[in-house]
This record gives C-alpha cells, sequence and structure tokens, in this order.
C-alpha cells in the first residue's frame, strides 16, 4: 500500500508522517505531534488525529522500520529517534512550537526530545506513558514466540486468513475502514523485527529518559489507565510494574511545575487511545494545554 501521508529522505532512509487539521494560526501557534507506543505504526492513532485536527494541526509519524519508514540499522535509541523526528519535522516546514504527545514507549521518547530541543517544545500529554524504573529488570521478548510470530504475519501477506486478534482490532474501527486497510499492510513478518530492536534497547532508551531534565514549567498533562490486563502465572516482573503503575503517573505530573494527572476509568492501556469514550477525554486534556498556552480554539 503507497504511503498515506507524506515521505521525506532522513539520514539517508524513507521516513513517513501524516499531518491533518487546520495550518498553524501564527507562526506561535504550536503543531501537535504524536508519538506512538512500542512496536506501534501510526494507524493505532488513527481516531486520535483525527478528533484532535478538528480544532489542531496534528502530526503522526511512523519510527524506524514501522508503518512506512524504512528500517533502521543502527540500535534503537532516544536520542538517535529524537534527532530523525526532528529533522523528519523540519523538512516536512514544521519550524515553529510544538505540543509532543506521548502514548506508553512514547512518554519517554518525549522526555528524551524535549530535553534536547527544549526551546521547540511548548506543551506535553503523557498517555500511560511508560516510566523509567519499569525496565530494570526487563527480560524481553520470549525468543520462542517470534518465529510463529513471523511465520503467521507472512502466510497473511501471502493471502491468508486474518489472524484471530484482528477480529478486534476490525470492530474498533470499523467505522474507519481506510485504516484497517492501513493496518492490515503493516502486519508483516519485518515489522516483529522492528519490535524486537525496540524491546532490545528499552533499557537504554529508560536511562536516557530518566536522566533528561524536568520540563520545568511546561503545561503537561499525565493521563493514566486504570483497568490493568490480567498476568500469567509467575509473571512476577509484571505484578511489581503494575503494582507501581499509579506511583509511576505521580512522578510524571512532578516533571512539571504546571501539570495536572487524571485517572481514566474503564481504560485500558491501549483502549485509551483508540475507543471513542477516551479519545475524547484526551481531546479535552489537550484542550487545556493549549489554554494554557494561549492558542485555544
Amino acid at each position: 500500500m503507497p504511503a498515506p501521508g507524506e515521505v521525506y529522505t532522513v539520514d539517508g532512509r524513507k521516513m513517513h508522517l501524516q499531518r491533518s487539521g487546520p495550518a498553524p494560526a501564527t507562526a506561535l501557534h504550536p503543531t501537535l505531534v504524536l508519538e506512538a507506543g512500542g512496536g506501534c505504526a501510526s494507524p493505532i492513532y488513527a481516531r486520535l488525529q483525527k478528533a484532535l485536527s478538528a480544532k489542531y494541526p496534528v502530526i503522526s509519524y511512523d519510527r524506524a522500520g514501522m508503518g512506512w519508514s524504512e528500517a533502521d540499522d543502527a540500535p534503537f535509541d532516544g536520542k538517535r529517534n529524537a534527532q530523525h523526528l526532528h529533522a523528519l519535522l523540519a523538512a516536512a516546514g514544521v519550524t515553529g512550537p510544538i505540543v509532543l504527545i506521548g502514548h506508553s514507549l512514547g512518554g519517554l521518547l518525549n522526555r528524551i526530545y524535549t530535553g534536547l530541543y527544549p526551546e521547540q517544545v511548548a506543551g506535553v500529554v503523557m498517555l500511560d506513558s511508560s516510566h523509567p524504573e519499569q525496565f530494570e529488570a526487563f527480560q524481553g521478548l520470549p525468543a520462542e514466540t517470534l518465529a510463529p510470530e513471523r511465520k503467521k504475519r507472512a502466510e497473511f501477506q501471502a493471502g491468508g486468513l486474518p489472524p484471530p486478534e484482528f477480529a478486534l482490532v476490525q470492530a474498533i474501527f470499523a467505522d474507519m475502514p481506510h485504516v484497517l486497510r492501513q493496518m492490515a499492510a503493516n502486519y508483516t513478518p519485518e515489522t516483529v523485527d522492528t519490535m524486537v530492536k525496540e524491546h532490545e534497547g528499552l533499557q537504554h532508551v529508560a536511562r536516557q529518559a530518566g536522566a533528561s531534565p524536568d520540563l520545568g514549567t511546561r503545561p503537561l498533562s499525565v493521563l493514566s489507565a486504570t483497568v490493568m490486563p490480567k498476568l500469567p502465572p509467575g509473571a512476577e516482573e509484571g505484578a511489581e510494574v503494575q503494582r507501581r503503575w499509579p506511583e509511576y503517573q505521580e512522578a510524571h505530573a512532578a516533571l512539571s511545575k504546571r501539570s495536572r494527572l487524571h485517572r481514566v476509568e474503564g481504560a485500558e492501556h491501549m483502549s485509551l487511545v483508540v475507543l471513542p469514550p477516551f479519545v475524547n477525554r484526551i481531546a479535552e486534556e489537550v484542550d487545556w494545554v493549549m489554554a494554557e498556552l494561549g492558542c485555544a480554539r
């Protein structure tokens, strides 16, 4: 499938972004930039992008090896990712201030980006974001699951039946058939390799985020899911992360002197960013951030 957005060459490889919404009202009016969670391509955030672009200019993009962006031979690195995103935005003509909206791993990447380009980042929204400490004992993806996952995706791309997990995706995005086609096009064995690379770099990226400066007085909204997934027996590491999740979200809110934290009742880690009621809640928080910046519409 051709890239649905715009493709630019950054550091010798192609990177993809999608923009929507009105153009910035002035050079000082921020553009919203969505940073995906680990292993996620831009179509997953299509409903959120649509909701936000009713008022504001919005950009989503694909990290290296995801969506329509070419893979990167280098290990996954938060600073390298920030540099590539910065160059991508410049190539697309986004030179004014931005508000970073990061889901899961995206929250860590946004902290790194803000530390590198503090003059560009006007505000931050963290969506059930990861915390640097949660990866201290991270074990990575089970090796025995990778080959079957690649095989399943290769068979699907060769014309096989959709995998069972696609039924839920089809239900969630039934009103957005173009998004379903995009997600099917991205369900490839190569994407698994990118997921592995991102998992292998999680501890390094977490340390980079933890070493980044606080957010100062930037408006910061932290939204946290309240429904935790059921864990398999013996998943002590995951159980400890779940126990500390509220504490992690409070720590996020403490990164700025101008912040607020909301626990979104009934939301899970992924449903927070794809289901309409929760997406609308995120849009309300973006309105607050933009109002704090004097840019509400």
